[in-house]
């Protein structure tokens, strides 16, 4: 009565369910980028002559290759990502 109006709450388990199993289709945002991630790496895998890859190779793991690589402490948020990615 009044006008008001009820907010009805699910869980985001359900809304990120597909549309076909009654969710909402959202996607889970960590899984999402987890994949974008592990795309770059395995995108400096299969083209180690791109520029990303020479320079995150020279710079990160030039005795190795981006599947051994391991992270230093002062390694880049971009490398440290994308070595996340990777694992």
């Amino acid at each position: 009565a009044n006008g008001e109006r009820k907010v009805h709450w699910i869980s985001w388990q359900k809304m990120c369910a597909v549309k076909r199993d009654g969710g909402m289709g959202f996607r889970d945002q960590e899984a999402f980028n987890q994949a974008l991630l592990a795309k770059q790496a395995w995108r400096v895998l299969q083209c180690p002559s791109s520029l990303c890859a020479r320079v995150l190779k020279a710079r990160y793991f030039s005795e190795d290759t981006i599947l051994t690589a391991t992270c230093p402490a002062t390694a880049s948020y971009t490398f440290q990502s994308i070595l996340h990615g990777r694992d």
